[in-house]
């Protein structure tokens, strides 16, 4: 009886412990991403260094919107023309249009050199020089890791008044072992690179008291 009951109590021991792993959570094997700026450094977040506060045109950022299939933490894929996939592992680590629109920002400060840029939206007293804004039809990689974005963006003037119209259809390879996110912040770069240029070549307007 008493080796009956020691047997008895070893059997519910090691299924105790077999059920203890089986209920163990299991790692999760989710990877985080976010798109980054032109270079990594954290100057390049920033207009160059001695550029006064008045320097620069001052930009209204937005609206950007972005299409609502990529509304949402999974990293999505092209797998054909009318068909989408959503990882299971590879997330953005902040909402995607949140991301995009401070990457253009960051790319406009270095690239038209200014300490001005203003997120739609922003008070009716806010002096703005151009407005851009900006409609991403695509923005994800296919199944060879190329990263696409097509968009029309639009330049205005403080009124409202329409100065500049592009489409955009940009793409960037990802390098063997580097993540999507690097080519896609790369087509970003390409987009900023393309309105920044556009508002460079429109005529500035002086501000009241300025000569």
């Amino acid at each position: 009886m008493m080796r009956l009951l020691v047997t008895t109590l070893a059997a519910a021991g090691l299924l105790a412990l077999a059920l203890g792993g089986c209920l163990a959570p299991l790692p999760d094997p989710s990877k985080f991403f976010v798109l980054t700026p032109l270079g990594t450094a954290a100057a390049n977040s920033m207009a160059p260094a001695g550029l006064a506060a008045s320097a620069g045109p001052a930009i209204g950022l937005g609206p950007i919107k972005l299409p609502e299939y990529l509304d949402r933490n999974e990293v999505v894929t092209r797998a054909g023309p009318n068909r989408l996939e959503f990882s299971d592992r590879d997330r953005w680590a902040e909402p995607l249009d949140n991301n995009f629109k401070q990457v253009v920002a960051q790319d406009l400060t270095r690239l038209i050199g200014t300490h001005s840029i203003t997120f739609y939206p922003w008070p009716a007293t806010t002096h703005i020089d151009y407005q851009v804004l900006v409609d991403v039809y695509r923005f994800e990689t296919d199944t060879g890791a190329k990263a696409r974005l097509v968009a029309h963006w639009q330049v205005l003037d403080g009124s409202g008044k329409l100065l500049y119209a592009n489409d955009s259809d940009l793409s960037e390879q990802a390098q063997p072992g580097e993540p999507t996110a690097g080519a896609l912040s790369r087509t970003v770069d390409d987009l900023a690179r393309q309105i920044a240029s556009a508002i460079q070549s429109l005529p500035r307007r002086r501000r009241p008291g300025q000569v």
